[in-house]
C-alpha cells in the first residue's frame, strides 16, 4: 500500500549496521539522520557506506540526512552521572570541578547572555527544572534543584529567553559538514536557524558544493519563530523540532506553533518535518502509548511531508517496531483529507499552476498514479506540494535527484537510464513498474515528462498500462 508521508529514522548504537538499516528501510523507514551532537565522523562514514551499498540493489533509494549540532549548550562530555534531588542547590559551572558545592560542567557556558535570578534553567529536554538564586563570579550560576532526577554528560541545557552569542554554523559544524560532503549526503538540517543570515552563512560556507543538497531549517526558539517566514522561505524545509521549542517557548502553546510551522512551509512550497518524542514510550516499550499514535497521526492530518524519529530507532529497544508502527498510523490517517494548508500555497509560475492541475486532472479522471520524468526532480516536488493522493512514481538518472526525492511527500523516487527515444523511455518506465514494483492490471497514468528540461515540461499525457 502507497505510504504517503516519508519516515526519517536517527540512526544509532541500535540500527548502525548495514543489517539494521536494510530492516529500518524494509519496513518503512525513507531516510537515515545522522545526528552530529552524538556521532563521530567514523560513525557518519559507516552509516553512509551501508546505505550506499543498500541503494544500489534497492529500488527505491534511501536519503542521508546530516543534523548540525549548533551553536548547543551540554552538560560537558567528561561529566559522570548526577543525582539530583529537589530542593537542593546546585552550581552550574564551566570549571571541571568546583570544591565544596555539588557542581555541573556545562561547555560553553560564557556564551550564555541575559539570565537573572529568579529564572528557569532546564535540563536534558525538560527532564529537571532549575530555578536561578544567583550568579557568580566566573560565571558560576547558583540554582536550586526543582525537580528529582539524574543527568549525565553531553545532555541538553537549555536557558529559556536567553541569547546564545555562539554562531548558528559553529567550527564544529563545518568540519563535519566539510566531511559529509566528501562522502556524499542529499540533506542538511541547520540546528538553531534564527534568522536568514544564518541560512546565507551556510550557503555561502558550502559554496557550489550544495548543487542537490537540501536544506531544512530547525527553528527552536523565540528569535527563530519572529523570524519564521524569512528564514522558511529562503530554505528548502522546516523541522519542527519539539525539544528545544518545547522548553524555549510555553509548552502549552507547542501544538499551536507546530501547526503555524507547518502552514507557513506550505505556503511557501516548502516541505515540513515533525520531529521529537513522537514514539518516546518505544524506547523502553514494545507499543505506543494511545496519545503518541494519536500525535503522529495529528501531524499526517496537518500535512507534514515526514515524521522523523529520534530516540527510538538510535537507541531505543524496538526501533524496527517503531518504524512499522509509525507506518501503519501514517497509512491510516491518510484516508481521511488533510487540513489543506497547501492551498494557501501561490502559484508563482504557470508550471506552478500547471503541477496543481495535473493532481486535479487525476482525481477527475480517477487515475492510479502520476508517472514524472525528471532529471533535476524539479516537477516531481512541484507536484508533491499539491499532496496528490495517489502515488508520484518519479523516474530519474540522476542519483542524487534520486537520493533528495526520498523525502517528498507522495513521490516514490526511482532510478533509469533515460534513452534519446521519448516513446521508449517511457515504455522503459511503465516495464519497472510492472517488474520491479509489481503493478498488476490495467492502469490509468498522469505522465509528466520533463527529461529534455530542467523547468518545463515537454509532454502531459493520460496514458493506460496493461
Amino acid at each position: 500500500m502507497h505510504k504517503r508521508t516519508k519516515i526519517i529514522t536517527t540512526v544509532g548504537p541500535s540500527t548502525r549496521s548495514k543489517e539494521g538499516i536494510l530492516n529500518l528501510y524494509k519496513k518503512g523507514m525513507n531516510v537515515v539522520r545522522v545526528n552530529m551532537s552524538h556521532a563521530s565522523h567514523a560513525d557518519l562514514d559507516e552509516v553512509i557506506d551501508y546505505v550506499t551499498k543498500i541503494n544500489k540493489t534497492a529500488d527505491k533509494s534511501i536519503g542521508i540526512m546530516v543534523d548540525t549540532q549548533g551553536p548547543e549548550i551540554r552538560t560537558a562530555k567528561s561529566s559522570d552521572t548526577l543525582e539530583l534531588k529537589k530542593g537542593e542547590e546546585l552550581v552550574l559551572t564551566a570549571s571541571k570541578n568546583l570544591k565544596g558545592k555539588k557542581s555541573l560542567q556545562i561547555d560553553n557556558l560564557k556564551y550564555v547572555k541575559g539570565i537573572k535570578k529568579g529564572g528557569k534553567i532546564s535540563l536534558d529536554n525538560g527532564a529537571i527544572e532549575l530555578k536561578i538564586l544567583n550568579i557568580g563570579l566566573g560565571n558560576n550560576i547558583a540554582c536550586e534543584v526543582l525537580d528529582n532526577g539524574a543527568i549525565a554528560g553531553k545532555k541538553h541545557v537549555n536557558f529559556p529567553g536567553a541569547k546564545i552569542k555562539l554562531p548558528t554554523l559553529t567550527d564544529k559544524d563545518k568540519k563535519d559538514l566539510n566531511h559529509a560532503l566528501k562522502k556524499g549526503i542529499n540533506f542538511i538540517a541547520l540546528s538553531f536557524c534564527r534568522t536568514k543570515g544564518d541560512l546565507k552563512t551556510l550557503r555561502s560556507f558550502l559554496k557550489k558544493r550544495e548543487d542537490g543538497i537540501e536544506i531544512f531549517v530547525k527553528v527552536e526558539d523565540q528569535e527563530g519563530l519572529s523570524n519564521l517566514d524569512e528564514i522558511v522561505s529562503n530554505s528548502d524545509g522546516v523541522m519542527v523540532a519539539r525539544g528545544d521549542l518545547g522548553i524555549e517557548t510555553d509548552i502549552t502553546n507547542l501544538p499551536y506553533i507546530q501547526r503555524k510551522m507547518i502552514r507557513v512551509a506550505a505556503k511557501y512550497g516548502k516541505k515540513s518535518i515533525v520531529a521529537t518524542q513522537l514514539l518516546e514510550s518505544m524506547i523502553q516499550n514494545p507499543h505506543p502509548t494511545r496519545a503518541e499514535v494519536s500525535d503522529v497521526a495529528n501531524a499526517v492530518y496537518e500535512g507534514a511531508d515526514a515524521l522523523m524519529l529520534s530516540g527510538e530507532t538510535s537507541v531505543g529497544k524496538y526501533p524496527l517496531k517503531c518504524v512499522g508502527y509509525m507506518r501503519d498510523i501514517a497509512l491510516n490517517a491518510e484516508r481521511s483529507k488533510t487540513l489543506k494548508f497547501q492551498d494557501g500555497f501561490k502559484q508563482e509560475t504557470d508550471w506552478h499552476t500547471l503541477a496543481a492541475t495535473s493532481v486535479e486532472l487525476v482525481e477527475k479522471i480517477n487515475a492510479d498514479a502520476i508517472v514524472v520524468l525528471t532529471r533535476s526532480g524539479f516537477t516531481a516536488n512541484l507536484i508533491s506540494r499539491a499532496r496528490p493522493k495517489v502515488p508520484v512514481y518519479a523516474f530519474t538518472n540522476d542519483r542524487q535527484t534520486q537520493g533528495k526525492l526520498s523525502l517528498a511527500s507522495s513521490v516514490e523516487n526511482l532510478f533509469m537510464k533515460f534513452g534519446a527515444n521519448h516513446e521508449k523511455t517511457i515504455n522503459s518506465a511503465f516495464n519497472v513498474l510492472k517488474n520491479k514494483l509489481k503493478l498488476r492490471g490495467r492502469k490509468k497514468f498522469v505522465v509528466i515528462s520533463g527529461i529534455f528540461s530542467d523547468i518545463y515540461a515537454d509532454a502531459i499525457q493520460i496514458r493506460f498500462m496493461d
